[in-house]
């Protein structure tokens, strides 16, 4: 066994970014991987298994480090900035420089951030950290660091609350100076991998508020460390997390007992909120039909309890009709949990159909199950009252329409997922 043969066999299956030099010591590649060594053995199949730069890239490798990580974020922030640092010979060759993404601070009073390309931005004025290979990664990071960090995107906000200021997004027309340059601070240290460092200034801040009495200082500051130690605590893909994060842990019991505020007027049997499952249907042409199931359970999303369903019983475009299908045979397993309210992407047609399943089902679970739809257009909830209709439109910032938002956006993401799956391997 060679010495690179060894090296490979050596490397943990841990998430992390590895590093090749060529046999003057120079690094040529720096990559990431969520399994080192699983990543770094693909490179050391058959050279006929490789594109003409990649195996020009495997025959220069003299030597391997490779720097273990705790989360995505800190891969991609740990990448891009070796990547700066060494200007590797092959990073550049294996993709286009022009194409590489950039995160830009300007340098106003109010810094705006925005993702860019190398020819968008001034280097000699805006604070940038890059280049990062992956532009899709970038927009997940910024979308992760906005709801911890809320920011501008552009210069020149105007001079009323715009969508963004509703979702608890941006800072608004009017901002204090000291606290917004602040979180631009903090937005700095987490680009700059200093993550360990940005925990311990946020711990110190949260003991002072407290101290002090500054209790509203203090439940802004907690939740921002709460949220830096999810998306540190494990390897998970930003696409995703920011989603996850949208409701943190300790306004989960506020957005539950609101939700059962909301519906107890129209669903009497409701008295808590443990079990809510969301239904979403996804399609595409004339053969690719999905439903799927996912789950809100105790305090959080549960992604052990998702289902998805190929439709089985339409072969041409009818939502309402796939979600009555998907519901029905969901209800058909007893070996489930019943939930104690269906949400249904959608509005009328979609509550009805879930609505008569529930009525015509054996043992009828009606008098036992809310159905509540959420329109997109004006996330309005639709809720059948006997033979009326009431459509109920919570503020943008509530935490029980988040919760929904949360659940209906999760639904819609693993039923595209699914669906994308049979359309990769061509079959139903």
């Amino acid at each position: 066994m060679n010495s690179l043969a060894k090296i490979v066999a050596s490397l943990p299956h841990t998430p992390g970014v590895y590093i090749y030099k060529n046999s003057a010591g120079t690094i040529i590649y720096v990559g990431k991987a969520i399994d080192l060594k699983r990543r770094v053995s693909q490179y050391f199949q058959r050279d006929d298994a490789l594109g003409p730069k990649t195996t020009s890239l495997v025959s220069e490798i003299a030597d391997i480090n490779f720097k273990t990580v705790g989360s995505e974020i800190e891969a991609l922030v740990l990448e891009a900035s070796l990547i700066k640092k060494f200007l590797p010979k092959y990073n550049s060759q294996l993709k286009d420089d022009k194409s590489y993404t950039y995160i830009v601070i300007s340098s106003d009073k109010l810094p705006y951030i925005f993702a860019a390309k190398r020819s968008q931005f001034n280097p000699d004025q805006d604070t940038y950290y890059g280049p990062f290979p992956n532009g899709s990664a970038v927009r997940n990071i910024l979308k992760t660091l906005r709801r911890i960090f809320p920011f501008y995107t552009r210069p020149n906000h105007p001079s009323t609350r715009c969508l963004y200021c509703h979702l608890g997004l941006c800072p608004g027309p009017n901002p204090n100076t000291r606290t917004y340059r602040h979180n631009i601070r903090r937005i700095k240290e987490v680009l700059s991998g200093k993550f360990l460092k940005l925990k311990n200034h946020l711990s110190r801040d949260l003991k002072h508020y407290s101290h002090t009495e500054q209790y509203e200082k203090a439940a802004v500051v907690r939740d921002q460390l709460r949220s830096l130690e999810y998306i540190t605590a494990g390897w998970q893909h930003l696409d995703t997390l920011y989603q996850d994060i949208v409701i943190t842990d300790d306004k989960v019991s506020s957005a539950l007992d609101g939700l059962v505020t909301i519906l107890q007027p129209y669903f009497p049997f409701l008295r808590s909120l443990y079990r809510l499952e969301c239904f979403d249907i996804s399609n595409f042409g004339a053969k690719f039909f999905v439903g799927a199931m996912t789950v809100f359970q105790g305090s959080g999303l549960d992604k052990a309890e998702y289902r998805k369903f190929k439709i089985r019983t339409k072969i041409t475009p009818d939502d309402q009709f796939m979600v009555r299908e998907v519901v029905f045979r969901r209800l058909k397993h007893y070996d489930w949990e019943y939930p104690q309210v269906i949400i249904v992407d959608g509005g009328k047609p979609q509550v009805s159909s879930v609505y008569e399943i529930l009525k015509a089902f054996p043992e009828s679970p009606l008098n036992r199950i809310g159905v509540v739809g959420l329109a997109k257009k004006e996330e309005t909830i639709v809720i059948k009252n006997s033979s009326d209709w009431v459509e109920i439109n919570l503020p943008k910032d509530s935490n029980s329409l988040k919760l929904l938002q949360q659940l209906r956006d999760e639904a819609h993401r693993f039923a595209n997922s699914y669906r994308k799956e049979l359309m990769k391997i061509g079959r139903l």
